[in-house]
Formats: C-alpha cells, sequence, structure tokens
C-alpha cells in the first residue's frame, strides 16, 4: 500500500471503536504507520539489501505482542494498557493490508512461508509505476475517499476526550 494505511486504519478504528477516547484512538492510527518506520533503515542503513518486508516492524507476532502487552498492563494501569494495545492493534491492521499485495509471514517465527493475495505483475519500467497502475491502487483510492467521507461528515468527532 502507498496511501491506504492511514486511511484503512481510520475506517476500520472510527467504525469498530467508535467511542474510543483521542489519545487511543492516535495510539491506533500511530500503529498504523509505525511498521514503515523501517523505510529509514531500508533507505539509510541497508542500502535496500532487503525488502522492508522481511525487518522485525513487518512481523504480525511484534505488533501482537504490543498489544498483548498492553491488554496486560491494561489490568493495572487502564488508560496507559488501552493505547499500548491500540498501537499494536493498529500495527496488525498494517500487516493486514500489506498482505493484499505484500508478502507478510504471519505464522513467522514458526514459518517464512509469505504470499500475497494479489501479486502485481512488472508492467512498468519502475516497480511504482507497476503498483500504480494495478487495480489494487484503485481499491486504496476508493479506501482513502471513504475514510474521508467520514471524517469530513463528522465521524472524527465521535472520540471522546481522553
Amino acid at each position: 500500500m502507498f496511501i491506504g494505511h492511514l486511511p484503512g486504519a481510520y475506517l476500520v478504528f472510527r467504525t469498530a471503536t467508535p467511542n474510543v477516547g483521542k489519545a487511543v484512538f492516535a495510539a491506533a492510527m500511530l500503529g498504523a504507520i509505525a511498521p514503515d518506520l523501517d523505510m529509514l533503515w531500508f533507505y539509510l542503513v541497508d542500502d535496500r539489501a532487503h525488502h522492508h518486508h522481511a525487518y522485525l516492524t513487518h512481523r504480525p507476532v511484534l505488533w501482537a505482542g504490543i498489544m498483548l502487552a498492553g491488554l496486560i498492563a491494561g489490568l493495572r494501569w487502564p488508560q496507559a494498557g488501552r493505547v499500548v494495545a491500540f498501537f499494536g492493534a493498529g500495527g496488525l491492521v498494517h500487516m493486514a493490508l500489506d498482505s493484499i499485495v505484500g508478502e507478510i509471514t504471519w505464522l513467522w517465527p514458526l514459518s517464512n512461508f509469505s504470499h500475497p493475495l494479489v501479486t502485481v505483475e512488472a508492467t512498468h519500467s519502475h516497480w511504482i509505476l507497476s503498483f500504480l497502475n494495478h487495480w489494487t491502487f484503485v481499491v486504496e483510492i476508493g479506501i482513502t475517499v471513504l475514510a474521508a467521507i467520514l471524517f469530513f461528515s463528522g465521524g472524527n468527532r465521535s472520540a471522546r476526550t481522553g
């Protein structure tokens, strides 16, 4: 996904948890984009030697672990636990969205198997052009338009403060 992580997560969390507090909702949104912070490592350190989906930040077990840690912490510190749990859940939404055209190893560390739901063939001179001209990008645009409609129609005002 190029543009769909934040809008996709917005749709998921705004519709599934409409009354969640602003801090918790913000944590979910940050979690939804956090896995792609590995692009800094990919370009600045790794010199594109490994696909960024091979990094730990794109392992669902990491985000499930963060979510579980938040749920456990929430037993003692409810608000902090919710923030951490929703951050992890946002990362899991990112993994689900990446699984459409990307290779995510859902069973790692037990298995390195990964296979996208849809394969984007190299139809253009640059891989980005192949993705932007594939039908799945139309789905991303649709997700983004739906999220914008929900946001601008007042769906963003339903979150409580806190």
